[in-house]
C-alpha cells in the first residue's frame, strides 16, 4: 500500500528516473575508478567467490544473453584471467575458474572497488544504507525477481 506522498512521486516517475541516473552514475564512476567494466567484474567476481562454477551457473546468475557470456569469457580466457575445462563429472558442461593472474587481478579491483563504494556511500548513515537496501530488494520482489543477490 503507498500513501498519497508516494503515489505523486510515482505518477510522475521520479523514483524511476533517479534509479536510472544513479545506476548510470555509479556504473561509469565504478569502470573509471576500478579500471574494468561492470560485465567483466560480474563475472570475475562470481567466479572468484564460487572458486570454481560452471558456465551455465553464471549464464543463470547473471540472467543474460548465454552468448554475451561466453564471449566475454573467451575474452577474460584471452586475456589469461580464467581457464575453462570440461566438467570431470558432465563433460556437457564447462568449468570456469581463475588463474593465478586472474585471483591476482581481481584481488586488485577488490581494493579499488573499496574505495569506489566509500566515495559512493560517503555521508550516508549505515542505517540509511539499510534502508535502502530493504527498499531496494522490496522493488526487485514487487517486480517479480525474487532471486536473492549472489
Amino acid at each position: 500500500m503507498t500513501t498519497q506522498a508516494s503515489t505523486a512521486v510515482l505518477q510522475d516517475s521520479t523514483v524511476f528516473q533517479w534509479l536510472a541516473k544513479t545506476y548510470h552514475a555509479a556504473t561509469t564512476s565504478f569502470e573509471a575508478s576500478a579500471e574494468v567494466t561492470v560485465a567483466r567484474w560480474r563475472l570475475l567476481f562470481l567466479i572468484d567467490r564460487q572458486k570454481s562454477c560452471t558456465q551455465k551457473r553464471l549464464i543463470s546468475e547473471i540472467r543474460v544473453d548465454p552468448g554475451s557470456i561466453t564471449r566475454q569469457l573467451k575474452t577474460l580466457e584471452a586475456d589469461g584471467l580464467i581457464c575453462r575445462e570440461d566438467d570431470p563429472d558432465d563433460n556437457r558442461l564447462t568449468r570456469v575458474s581463475l588463474t593465478a593472474e586472474g585471483r591476482a587481478y581481481v584481488r586488485q579491483v577488490y581494493d579499488r572497488r573499496a574505495a569506489f563504494l566509500a566515495q559512493m556511500l560517503d555521508g550516508i548513515s549505515e542505517r540509511d544504507t539499510q534502508t535502502l537496501i530493504r527498499c531496494l530488494e522490496r522493488m526487485a520482489h514487487n517486480l517479480g525477481d525474487t532471486q536473492p543477490l549472489p
